[in-house]
């Protein structure tokens, strides 16, 4: 009886306004980048028979519907069970580098009943490579004991890059040190053990330079502090992570990473071209709505099985395109406003051309509600007209631009080999007219991933 349209499973379906389960994925839908939308639109493509591709040139949805608005609340009525499910399963977020990198190796460690464990606390690595979550919250958040979180953080810190998963700076050099077998030629072999004393025994003091203190309660002279702290500075690294990931502030990346939107420079301005859902062309399956078409017009009987099936994929397939679509039109909504305001930075580059702006006023210029916003240019990477990719992030936050400028002055300054001082950025950015004091300088490297004046020379040396 179905003719063309596949044969499935039953789906039981309820009566569900496609306006809320649409709104819901649309909101999530927003957030993925441009290689997540993709995996996304592969992944419905595999599962709906209802859905197909069509003209390479561009998304369309065969069947016109009203664009839905993450702006009004058209509350929820009904059991939305049978597509929350495809949702959560289809939405995740596929973990950084370094996160596929340390899980890789858990996986040959943690036994399978505690995956559960291991990959929540590796969805709780920043950037840098440290644990931003405490044993307790894990404890609490997955109702597992204090001894399983304690007992995987372990398995979690003896893996690659060493001082992953540290909590501190503090424990991050310790177990950076607990790797090392032996120290380089370079170094006396009780440099070591002195160093893996200061750090267990007596951190607060060095770190204040309280030699006195340390003398007396680890019997190490001057000489010997002298050698450790030179010890830190040249053979352990601050950011456990700084092996894999950039060493590029974290606002600014030059890799092979794809651009979720790219500005191209034109004599007639600037042009918007939002990455991932033009790509590809999908359609509703001319097959499916063909059954659809006689089955309202009472021409077939069909089966319960049968009704409910066309039913489901269809209206899921109209979700899943009305929600791509509606993703498309926000993210370009928002990226003129953006170039409207931000032209000299997205023609030049300079940092000093960035504007103050907020997604308020983003929201303002719009239309949209400010939450939209959040979430359109969350974790989005740009590619300005001189090549270079940035995230979305720089225009909304203060900080971004200063640390840019520094990366600048990094760039103009130490290329004869001297490494500048936080005070003296400081002192440079007075000069472009940006007055921050030495710790705040010191507050936005730590933020963006600059190194500090000691680790760059050492990064020049190591090449």
């Amino acid at each position: 009886m179905m003719g063309q349209v596949r044969a499935h499973t039953r789906v039981e379906v309820r009566a569900v306004p496609q306006a809320s389960l649409g709104l819901k994925l649309l909101a999530r839908m927003l957030t993925l980048n441009g290689e997540e939308l993709q995996k996304l639109i592969e992944q419905e493509l595999e599962e709906n028979p209802a859905l197909e591709t069509a003209d390479e040139e561009r998304i369309r949805v065969v069947t016109p519907a009203p664009l839905l608005s993450l702006d009004s609340d058209l509350g929820f009525q009904g059991d939305e069970s049978d597509l929350d499910e495809w949702l959560d399963a289809r939405l995740t977020t596929p973990p950084m580098e370094l996160k596929s990198h340390v899980l890789a190796q858990l996986h040959l460690s943690v036994a399978p009943e505690l995956w559960h464990v291991a990959e929540h606390l590796v969805e709780s690595l920043d950037g840098r490579g440290y644990l931003q979550a405490s044993v307790e919250d894990v404890a609490l958040y997955l109702n597992v004991p204090l001894e399983t979180v304690e007992h995987v953080i372990t398995l979690l810190q003896q893996c690659d890059p060493p001082g992953v998963g540290a909590r501190s700076l503090q424990e991050c050099l310790w177990l950076q040190t607990q790797s090392l077998q032996d120290v380089p030629e370079h170094y006396a072999p009780e440099v070591l053990e002195w160093t893996r004393a200061v750090l267990q025994e007596g951190w607060d003091e060095f770190v204040r330079g309280r030699w006195d203190k340390l003398y007396r309660r680890l019997r190490l002279d001057t000489e010997a502090l002298e050698q450790v702290r030179t010890f830190i500075r040249n053979e352990l690294q601050p950011y456990p992570a700084s092996e894999l990931i950039s060493q590029e502030s974290a606002y600014e990346q030059n890799t092979a990473q794809e651009p979720d939107i790219i500005i191209r420079a034109s004599q007639s301005g600037l042009q918007i071209e939002i990455r991932g859902a033009p790509r590809d062309s999908l359609r509703l399956s001319p097959a499916y709505l063909e059954q659809a078409t006689r089955l309202n017009q009472g021409n077939l009987r069909f089966s319960e099985d049968e009704r409910d099936h066309i039913q489901y994929y269809l209206s899921r397939a109209r979700i899943f395109l009305q929600a791509l679509q509606q993703r498309y039109q926000t993210l370009k909504r928002i990226m003129e406003a953006i170039a409207q305001r931000q032209y000299g930075f997205l023609m030049t580059s300079d940092a000093r051309f960035l504007q103050p702006m907020t997604r308020v006023e983003v929201a303002e210029a719009t239309g949209l509600h400010r939450s939209t916003v959040g979430r359109a240019v969350r974790s989005k990477w740009l590619q300005l007209p001189s090549g270079k990719m940035v995230s979305l992030d720089i225009f909304f936050d203060a900080s971004y631009r200063t640390a840019m400028l520094i990366g600048q002055i990094l760039e103009r300054y130490e290329g004869t080999g001297k490494r500048l001082s936080d005070a003296e950025i400081a002192e440079k950015l007075a000069e472009m007219g940006i007055e921050v004091a030495r710790r705040t300088v010191a507050k936005y490297r730590h933020r963006h991933n600059i190194l500090s004046s000691h680790w760059r020379e050492r990064q020049r040396m190591v090449g």
